[in-house]
């Protein structure tokens, strides 16, 4: 049986390694001063931040009915089974419109279609797509292939630490966004992902330029003595990366290590300066 791994750009997964696992990547369209752009084939990441802060206005929308049922007409007449999984519903509107094209085509082929709700974001749903296309050329049944995938959204862990809230204030989808108004110019606040939704975790204060690892100790509580995988993002510049990406491997049992770069779905809204790790823990 002929089966592809499908997900959005939201999943920020390295080009490389989608290319190397097989993973379908759609477009979400991004929209920089009235032209709209298709995230990662006609808009480069680098080219993106290099240009952040000339942008009189920019915002992103969720891949439209008509492009996504183009593509899922063609994928479904040339694969036996489909795993598509998508940014959470509550991110990006991409995951709905991929089940309303479903069920609205869902007669016309027989091909083997599963939609999946990652509740992630960028590589938080990177891993789940790279596990997934992993668990597919390993020659496992379409059945526990999904299974990998749905067993690993509880299990995910993200950290992104926002040293400024000047970007933040244009979202709209951000749990624990409001308590924030009332804060001093000073804080710096960290964000995870639960149950879907972006949503405000802890506030830092002061100039640490490292505020991961200013939040180590709830970190070490979430992974404790398991092996995981790690993915370290960033926005405009490496920065810290290479630093934090020492501190993990030295701490904790890491069995893959990814370094990606946030696209424009989420830069646009956190800035050019988030920095985030997110990980799982490697199931036994």
């Amino acid at each position: 049986m002929k089966r592809l791994i499908v997900t959005d750009s939201v999943s920020d997964i390295p080009q490389e390694i989608a290319s190397q696992l097989g993973i379908k990547v759609i477009p979400v369209n991004v929209i920089l001063d009235g032209m709209t752009y298709k995230d990662g084939v006609d808009l480069d990441k680098a080219l993106f931040y290099e240009n952040y802060d000339n942008y009189a206005s920019m915002h992103t929308e969720a891949v439209t009915y008509e492009e996504y049922a183009l593509a899922y007409m063609q994928l479904t007449q040339q694969y036996d089974e489909l795993i598509i999984i998508h940014c959470s519903r509550h991110v990006s509107e991409t995951f709905s419109v991929a089940e309303q094209v479903h069920d609205d085509f869902k007669d016309t082929h027989q091909c083997r279609v599963a939609i999946v709700d990652s509740q992630s974001l960028s590589m938080g749903l990177g891993m789940i797509v790279i596990e997934a296309a992993r668990s597919a050329l390993r020659g496992e049944t379409f059945l526990q292939n999904l299974a990998i995938a749905r067993g690993m959204i509880p299990r995910m862990n993200s950290y992104m630490a926002i040293p400024t809230l000047k970007y933040l204030k244009r979202g709209r989808k951000i749990s624990g966004f409001k308590a924030l108004f009332g804060a001093a110019l000073g804080v710096k606040p960290v964000m995870t992902v639960v149950d879907g939704k972006p949503t405000i975790l802890t506030k830092l204060f002061g100039r640490s330029k490292n505020m991961i690892l200013s939040m180590m100790d709830r970190i070490r509580q979430d992974i404790g003595s398991d092996a995981i995988n790690l993915a370290i993002i960033y926005s405009r510049e490496r920065g810290v990366v290479d630093s934090l990406k020492g501190v993990f491997e030295s701490s904790f049992q890491c069995k893959n290590v990814y370094v990606g770069r946030f696209g424009p779905s989420i830069g646009i809204n956190t800035g050019p300066e988030t920095t985030a790790v997110m990980f799982h823990k490697v199931a036994t």
